[in-house]
């Protein structure tokens, strides 16, 4: 079969002919539509996220039941069905618990640590699939089941965001960014994006933000917003997390006001004035990707219009390399979707 493997780290993903695989106890094959490409497959290319290669890489995963396992139930071939980017034991008192994401017994990642999606067929552990409604197209669903569903649980679970509220999403215009813009939305919030990519942030207005900053190389910016802004922030995103966002988050939001940091950069710190989280009760939280139940979640938003995919750009698994140029180029707004092979609807 055609996968992309990552034969060293480092090294560039190429297209290669492998052996098709075949599932084991407690796991599932699936014939891959289709799988999303974001930047953390450049994390994953660098040798940053562990795990060992040769690899066959890819993590949002769109596609259908092809073969069961030994001992696995609940599942049929035809089924339609996405998965946790995450290997999860499923029964840990963090994942019993509804907090998965800090599983005790966690295994790595989907793509890292094993054999990912951007192949013909990929095996996946059958605890980890969440099934795709029918009213979403699976290269819909592989995109939502990173992209959205993990603002979902920032905006969620990390932030318990109110109707009514204003959200300032730093990096507005990424993969992740864009769709915090979407969810933040759907809860009935405002959303202000900042972005500094001139292209992307004259594009956001039409993406749901109701309003857009660009903070420029101003390294004051932060004051300059909170003079200027139309409305007090509620919550603040950082999907940058550089040093430099991350001081500025915490000088956006006003009193009670909630930051959530998505990700990190190596070598990226903040030094924190204690004054607003103790006189203004600011919170400065983390969030870490998604729960199988928000993955469900989000693809419900999705079926029901309330959040849409943002596919910048689609790619055949034959133009893998390309996808990853356009990915690491930082060009396209949104995610990139790398098609392998018809959705039958």
């Amino acid at each position: 079969m055609r996968a992309a493997v990552l034969d060293a780290f480092d090294a560039q993903v190429r297209l290669a002919d492998v052996p098709a695989p075949k599932p084991g106890p407690g796991e599932v094959l699936v014939d891959v539509v289709a799988c999303g490409v974001g930047l953390t497959l450049e994390r994953a290319r660098t040798g940053a996220l562990g795990g060992s290669t040769p690899r066959v890489v890819g993590h949002e995963i769109g596609g259908m039941v092809a073969d069961l396992g030994p001992g696995v139930t609940g599942w049929s071939a035809g089924d339609r069905v996405t998965t946790s980017f995450y290997l999860l034991c499923g029964r840990c008192r963090w994942c019993a618990g509804g907090r998965e994401t800090l599983c005790e017994n966690w295994g790595g990642f989907i793509g890292v640590h094993v054999d990912g999606g951007l192949a013909d067929q990929v095996v996946l552990p059958a605890h980890g699939l969440v099934r795709v409604p029918d009213r979403v197209a699976l290269a819909d669903a592989a995109i939502a089941a990173d992209a959205i569903a993990t603002p979902y649980h920032v905006l969620t679970a990390r932030a318990a965001v109110r109707p009514g509220q204003t959200v300032a999403v730093i990096g507005a215009g990424g993969g992740v960014g864009v769709h915090t813009v979407a969810v933040a939305r759907a809860l009935g919030a405002r959303v202000v994006g900042i972005e500094r990519d001139a292209g992307k942030a004259d594009r956001l207005a039409s993406h749901g933000c109701d309003a857009v900053w660009n903070p420029g190389d101003d390294p004051d910016w932060a004051a300059r917003f909170r003079a200027e802004a139309p409305w007090p922030v509620d919550v603040c995103v950082d999907t940058v997390a550089s040093s430099s966002t991350l001081g500025a988050a915490v000088g956006l939001v006003g009193r009670a006001g909630t930051v959530v940091v998505v990700g990190y950069q190596a070598g990226s710190g903040i030094d924190l004035d204690p004054r607003p989280l103790v006189l203004d009760e600011v919170t400065v939280t983390g969030s870490r990707y998604a729960t199988r139940a928000e993955i469900m979640a989000t693809l419900e938003l999705v079926a029901q219009g309330r959040a849409v995919p943002v596919v910048g750009a689609r790619f055949a698994l034959d133009d893998v390399a390309a996808a990853y140029r356009a990915m690491q180029d930082n060009e396209v707004f949104g995610r990139i979707a790398v098609e392998v092979a018809p959705d039958p609807g």
